[in-house]
C-alpha cells in the first residue's frame, strides 16, 4: 500500500510560496506551524495550525507564508487507495466524492488538529522503517485513521455550514410568510411554532439579521402596506383590517409616528402628487428613526 500514498513536508520562510497540485489523487495539507494563506480559483483563505487544506483530483492552489513562516505537511492519496482501505460498510471513495469542495480550507478544533498531526507524524516515522515488525499492518491502520479523521472533519464542517445556511433560510422564510399574512395576527410564538424553532431562537436570529425585533419589523411591514393601499385608493375603513391592525386608531397612531402625517393627510398628498406627477404617485414621507 506504500506506493499509494505520499508524505512530504515543506517548511516555507516568511514570504515563501508553494504551488500545490492534486493531480489525479486527493491532496490533504496539514499546517504544522506558522501561518499564511491559500489561494485558488480567485479565492483565498487563511492557514494556521488549526486548519487543514483539501484539494480534489485536478485542483491546484498556491500557499504563501506569513511573517512567521509556514510549515506544511502533505498527504497525497493516490488513485485506488481509498478503494483499497474501504470496507463493505464504508466506501471511503464514495464518501470523499460527495464532499462539496474542489479546494477548501477546513478549520478544526484544537483537539482534532492535534490528533491529525500526531497521526501524520506517526505515519511518517513508520514509513521510514519499512522493515519494522508488522509495519505494513501498522501503516495501513494509521492511513485509515488519518483518512477517516480528515473525512469526518470535512463532513462536520459541511454540517455546520448547512446549519448556518438553514438558520438564514428560516429567517428568509419568515420574511415571506409575514408579508403574505399581514392581515392576520402575527405573534412570535405562533411564527416559531410554524417554522419548528423556539421563540428565543427566532427572535435572536431575526434581530441579528435585521437589527429590529420581530414586532418592529411586522409594524413597519404593515405600515408600508398601508401606504400602498392608500395610494391605490382603498378606503381608510378597510385598510386597517387588510393590514392586520386591531383598529383604525391603532393604525392612525402607528402611521403618524412612523411617517409624520395621518393616513388621511397622506392620501391627500397621494392624490395631489398623482395630478402633478402621474408617474410618481407615492409622495415622500418623513420616517421615524426607529
Amino acid at each position: 500500500m506504500e506506493e499509494r500514498y505520499r508524505l512530504k513536508q515543506w517548511p516555507l520562510e516568511a514570504g515563501g510560496e508553494k504551488e500545490l497540485d492534486a493531480q489525479s489523487g486527493q491532496l490533504v495539507i496539514l499546517v504544522n506551524g506558522g501561518s499564511g494563506r491559500l489561494q485558488w480559483s480567485g479565492r483565498s483563505a487563511a492557514l494556521g495550525p488549526d486548519c487543514i487544506a483539501l484539494l480534489r483530483p485536478g485542483a491546484a492552489a498556491k500557499a504563501s507564508a506569513g511573517e512567521r513562516g509556514l510549515e506544511l505537511w502533505q498527504l497525497r492519496l493516490q488513485p485506488g487507495l481509498l478503494e483499497a482501505i474501504s470496507c463493505p460498510g464504508c466506501d471511503l471513495e464514495a464518501c470523499f466524492s460527495v464532499v462539496p469542495f474542489q479546494c477548501a480550507v477546513v478549520r478544526l478544533n484544537t483537539q482534532n488538529a492535534t490528533l491529525l498531526r500526531r497521526l501524520y507524524s506517526m505515519l511518517q516515522k513508520e514509513t521510514e522503517r519499512p522493515d519494522a515488525l508488522a509495519g505494513g499492518v501498522y501503516r495501513r491502520g494509521l492511513v485509515e485513521l488519518l483518512v477517516a479523521g480528515v473525512l469526518r472533519c470535512c463532513v462536520n464542517e459541511e454540517r455546520k455550514t448547512a446549519l448556518v445556511g438553514r438558520k438564514r433560510l428560516v429567517v428568509d422564510e419568515v420574511f415571506a410568510y409575514i408579508n403574505a399574512h399581514l392581515a392576520e395576527p402575527l405573534q412570535l410564538k405562533d411564527l416559531a411554532a410554524h417554522f419548528y424553532v423556539s421563540p428565543e431562537h427566532l427572535a435572536r436570529q431575526f434581530k441579528q439579521r435585521t437589527g429590529q425585533t420581530l414586532h418592529q419589523y411586522i409594524i413597519k411591514a404593515r405600515l408600508s402596506r398601508c401606504r400602498e393601499l392608500l395610494c391605490n385608493g382603498v378606503p381608510l375603513s378597510a385598510i386597517w383590517m387588510q393590514c392586520g391592525f386591531s383598529g383604525y386608531s391603532a393604525m392612525l397612531r402607528s402611521f403618524k409616528q412612523e411617517f409624520g402625517v395621518t393616513p388621511a393627510e397622506y392620501y391627500r398628498q397621494c392624490c395631489q402628487r398623482a395630478r402633478e406627477y402621474p408617474e410618481k404617485a407615492m409622495p415622500e414621507t418623513k420616517k421615524s428613526d426607529g
